[in-house]
């Protein structure tokens, strides 16, 4: 005879474990289309564009977008130093350069943006979310989803081994 107890966790587990898998699937497929599209996630790391896109947002990028098309007010992605990445407003284009300034900012970025430095245009954003992104992609986040998906097949597998032999 099965106990009603470990029947109804194994059911919460299971569906724990089915929906981090599901979960996942759904962030991927997600990732592949917006890739298909053109479109690049990044993090926001400091506060220079709030309070329109706060620190720790994550901030969805076209880049198909075109250098030309860029408008005074448009929010752009470009390079620093060829490494950095940064999301600041176009508020000024000349001498095809276009100059731009976080909204938190005083003054304007001191170097313009070129064809070569432009990697593309802000299409929207997510509050808060580039937090969990950037632990999820750090060893620690790795590491505690693995640990998570572990526990939640080795505690259904617990619980189907103890009803079998009950």
């Amino acid at each position: 005879m099965k106990k009603r107890g470990g029947s109804s966790l194994r059911k919460i587990l299971r569906f724990a474990v089915n929906g981090v898998i599901a979960l996942f699937a759904v962030i991927a497929a997600a990732i592949v289309l917006l890739l298909i599209f053109g479109i690049r996630a990044y993090v926001v790391r400091t506060g220079s564009m709030e309070p329109e896109i706060k620190t720790g947002s994550i901030c969805f990028v076209d880049s198909r977008a075109e250098f030309a098309d860029i408008k005074q007010g448009d929010v752009i992605t470009f390079s620093v130093s060829g490494e950095i990445a940064v999301t600041h407003r176009a508020v000024r284009i000349e001498d095809g350069c276009v100059y731009t300034k976080g909204d938190a900012n005083n003054a304007e970025d001191e170097e313009a943006v070129t064809q070569e430095s432009f990697i593309g245009k802000c299409v929207f954003n997510i509050p808060m979310i580039g937090n969990a992104v950037r632990f999820l992609r750090s060893p620690y986040g790795i590491v505690a989803v693995v640990m998570l998906i572990i526990l939640l097949i080795a505690g259904d597998h617990l619980l189907d081994r103890k009803e079998t032999s009950a």
